[in-house]
């Protein structure tokens, strides 16, 4: 009962504040004219201001690329000598069998984090990867 006095009460109010402004019943068409008018134009402003964005993104990457050109500077070269020395250092292969510090730094790293005594672990071998890219391994 509420709701139907209350929608009467909307409608009458609606004719008569539509009759006061001098606003006129407008036909389904034209109403749905005016609503796609507004999507088109709302959908139109923002893919040109996303263009306008993606051609200033575009444009940075020239002013990035400008910096770095001027701060290049080459290096003078190195003796071979010490090129030679530094290689033959590189290739000695480090024993890394008998490195009971190294195995008790990792059994008290594995031992906090999984929350057991580290006396209970067992380390049976340590071997170091190498591989190109360190990323691989994450």
């Amino acid at each position: 009962m509420m709701k139907k006095i209350a929608l009467i009460i909307f409608t009458l109010m609606t004719i008569i504040g539509c009759t006061a402004c001098g606003q006129t019943q407008r036909d389904l068409g034209d109403v749905m004219k005016k609503a796609a008018m507004n999507t088109v134009m709302g959908m139109g402003t923002v893919f040109l201001v996303l263009i306008l964005i993606s051609i200033i993104i575009y444009f940075l990457g020239f002013i990035g690329k400008a910096g770095n050109k001027n701060k290049t500077v080459k290096m003078p070269e190195k003796a071979p000598e010490k090129e030679i020395a530094v290689e033959a250092a590189a290739a000695v292969p480090e024993d890394l069998t008998d490195d009971l510090e190294l195995v008790a730094v990792i059994a008290a790293a594995i031992a906090a984090s999984e929350g057991v005594p580290a006396d209970s672990l067992i380390v049976r071998s340590i071997r170091r990867k190498t591989s190109p890219n360190q990323w691989k391994n994450v």
